[in-house]
């Protein structure tokens, strides 16, 4: 089973821009927040030298079926969670 963690990983080796092909490090992936209750969004934003290039990715994530909803109360918590890392979103995923 992939956990979200394991789908941060997966498009931080997946994603990169289409401008610049700049890879992607961890900080660099926010959780945007939830289209249903088991989906959740990815984004990254470039702007490195060029337009600013918004890539968007929707996970579903297979556990959250087994464990129930994601609310929009968790999102928000993962988020602040998120833009209270000091470095990097691998202090989370560890």
């Amino acid at each position: 089973m992939r956990s979200l963690q394991d789908e941060i990983r997966q498009a931080q080796r997946d994603l990169f821009c289409p401008i610049c092909s700049r890879r992607f490090e961890l900080k660099d992936i926010n959780v945007r927040g939830g289209s249903s209750p088991t989906t959740v969004e990815l984004s990254v934003v470039c702007q490195r030298g060029h337009f600013p290039v918004v890539l968007l990715l929707p996970v579903t994530l297979k556990e959250v079926l087994k464990a129930g909803p994601i609310t929009d109360g968790l999102v928000k918590i993962a988020s602040k969670k998120i833009d209270k890392v000091s470095q990097s979103l691998e202090e989370l995923i560890k």
